[in-house]
């Protein structure tokens, strides 16, 4: 006798983010963790999981991906903070959009 248990990795209800941006400088990142990270916090979303691969071994930012899902209340929110006008502006004007790949599900 077989069974298939079916896990699945997000709540039905909650809405996620699941992204992935470029992010070229030391000041570019430091500027998203004192900006985004905060902002993120404030609309409801929950960082669960992240991954930061740099593109040397130095100790200091000299490029690289950042990765990260966040948990919102739902699907709605989620959508709500990725079309807000705050998040749209932000990463215009950092030159982040070209270099940003956000999947929303829920």
């Amino acid at each position: 006798m077989r069974y298939f248990l079916n896990f699945s990795l997000f709540s039905v209800s909650k809405g996620y983010w699941i992204k992935q941006a470029t992010i070229a400088s030391t000041d570019l990142f430091i500027e998203y963790l004192q900006t985004v990270i905060p902002w993120l916090l404030s609309v409801g979303g929950v960082i669960i999981a992240k991954d930061i691969n740099q593109n040397s071994d130095l100790n200091q930012w000299d490029g690289g991906q950042l990765g990260v899902i966040v948990e919102f209340e739902s699907k709605a929110a989620a959508q709500k903070a990725f079309d807000s006008d705050v998040f749209q502006e932000y990463i215009k004007s950092n030159g982040l959009a070209a270099n940003l790949t956000l999947s929303i599900v829920g």
